[in-house]
């Protein structure tokens, strides 16, 4: 057993679960589709992620699927609810089902090929699109959306390369990138909350 680490992995699933209840059950069904891609495969694989760390092997195998659908489907969904967030353009079930469908026909050829070059490819596209989408929003009336989606880039971003920066000695990088995961499901968890109001 890694104590530590379940206990990190139970906090960031924690997380997850307070946002989707919190906020995204709140927005409409394609636009709750596309959040729900990324912040809830993440929360999956941290969930397996627990048993992983209790000392279960098998749960070892579905925390890394959900892994992938989080930096395939995931990522891919999250651009596109960022882009509506800031556009104010509401997506259609169709085209939700749409992105959703190349979400998952891209993890079906990285699950199938193990070409996991494809997946970093996703990253260097889509996280730079929604601090992107993020300053857009920073020159537009929406400020505090824009702001919220930058800082769960920057979360995601320093959850990705905190051993360069945090020692092992201070904490652990493993329980830092749980913990900076955390606080990125938050900070998208918040901008969405900003959705959920404005279609009040």
């Amino acid at each position: 057993m890694e104590l530590s680490h379940l206990i990190s992995d139970a906090v960031l699933t924690a997380v997850g679960l307070y946002v989707f209840f919190r906020y995204l059950l709140k927005l409409d069904l394609a636009t709750s589709i596309l959040w729900e891609a990324f912040i809830l495969s993440v929360t999956a694989a941290a969930f397996f992620g627990v048993f992983r760390f209790a000392g279960i092997k098998q749960a070892m195998v579905l925390s890394e699927v959900f892994q992938q659908v989080a930096a395939s489907v995931g990522a891919i969904c999250l651009v596109f609810a960022a882009f509506s967030q800031i556009s104010q353009r509401p997506i259609s079930k169709n085209m939700a089902y749409l992105i959703l469908a190349v979400g998952f026909a891209l993890f079906a050829y990285i699950r199938f090929t193990g070409d996991t070059k494809a997946l970093e490819i996703t990253s260097l596209i889509c996280i730079p699109a929604v601090i992107l989408i993020g300053i857009w929003g920073l020159f537009t009336n929406q400020k505090g959306e824009g702001s919220w989606l930058i800082l769960g880039v920057v979360a995601l971003v320093f959850a990705t390369y905190n051993k360069y920066f945090m020692p092992d000695a201070i904490l652990n990088s493993t329980d830092v990138y749980h913990y900076l995961v955390a606080t990125a499901l938050f900070c998208f968890g918040m901008a969405a909350k900003h959705q959920v109001l404005s279609t009040k």
